[in-house]
């Protein structure tokens, strides 16, 4: 048998095939098919980003090489769950939202934005099209700014264009292999359009209930001009992390993370416990509430996740837990 030989970078898979950039050259491959026979807890052996190794004969993958990084979310599959990955050996996240049209979604931007703090991936929330509503962006701005995430607002069109902003996102994606993430209609095809020359990818319009039409229909990963890549992905309507922890969850929100020594017990949830600093927090409006009921839906998912032992932790610190030392 031939041993692998010549690494590749794998810039979109399709049904039947990979598209993988091999020494500057672009190439379409099947994969071997012992990349399906072993179970993983993946949708597929591998995701655009991926490095590969090809067969002894060079007409195959054969292998995927170990991943600096990954943004994954739970996939919806049938008896069991798996980890879609969006996006392999990234280094930055975009996480794209309108602020009016399509309307801000806090649920999936904070996904977005937990699934990247995981994986210790910087992240940055671009607001776009914060002409339509400047108030309301200058409220979104606010929150996540509170919550010590990087914004930047952005008007990519018109006597409104932003062009401090527009060359803040070029710099970023000239720097890093980035992912670009968010609602369909919300403006990410657009934001590349106009900070990056010749890349001329189709944009969209909204229907009558103001939903984005899918514009973008695979996942690809696009060298640049001058340096970096960019992974434009499908819209996304959800963001459901995949087997996240409910003690890990609260270090994903910075707010959250940093009170909980404030709390009476070691192993609170800020979920009806007593003596919480988050729920005083909360009440003082120092943690935005689109914030907090973001976390407490991740935290039902991953309760829900590690029944039956959760039921048990949980009476354990509404109860009687052991109080922290002051």
């Amino acid at each position: 048998m031939n041993p692998p030989s010549a690494a590749g970078l794998v810039l979109r898979i399709d049904a039947k095939v990979c598209h993988v950039e091999i020494d500057g050259a672009r190439r379409q491959l099947p994969l071997a098919g012992k990349l399906f026979e072993e179970k993983t807890h993946e949708k597929r052996p591998l995701a655009v980003g991926d490095q590969v190794m090809l067969d002894g004969s060079g007409q195959a993958i054969d292998s995927v090489l170990p991943r600096s990084s990954q943004l994954h979310r739970r996939a919806a599959a049938e008896g069991e769950e798996l980890a879609q990955v969006l996006a392999a050996n990234i280094t930055h996240v975009l996480a794209v939202a309108s602020v009016k049209t399509p309307p801000f979604q806090p649920e999936l931007i904070d996904g977005v934005l937990a699934a990247a703090a995981r994986e210790q991936i910087p992240a940055t929330l671009v607001l776009t099209k914060v002409d339509v509503a400047p108030q309301l962006a200058v409220k979104w701005a606010e929150v996540y700014a509170s919550a010590g995430v990087r914004v930047l607002q952005i008007c990519s069109v018109g006597e409104a264009r932003t062009d401090d902003t527009l060359a803040e996102v070029e710099r970023l994606l000239h720097q890093n292999r980035s992912v670009v993430i968010g609602l369909s209609g919300a403006g990410k095809s657009s934001l590349l359009n106009a900070v990056v020359p010749g890349v001329q990818l189709r944009t969209g319009h909204l229907n009558h209930i103001q939903q984005g039409r899918h514009t973008t229909t695979h996942t690809e990963l696009l060298p640049l001009p001058g340096g970096g890549h960019v992974l434009d992905t499908p819209g996304v309507r959800n963001f459901h992390l995949f087997h996240t922890g409910s003690q890990e969850l609260q270090f994903l929100f910075p707010e959250i993370a940093k009170r909980l020594p404030l709390c009476g017990f070691r192993s609170c949830l800020h979920d009806g416990e007593e003596d919480c600093a988050v729920k005083r927090a909360l009440a003082a409006e120092e943690i935005a509430e689109t914030r907090y009921a973001s976390y407490l839906r991740m935290l039902q998912d991953a309760l829900a996740a590690e029944q039956p032992a959760a039921k048990s932790a949980r009476g354990t610190a509404r109860g009687g837990g052991r109080r922290r030392p002051r």
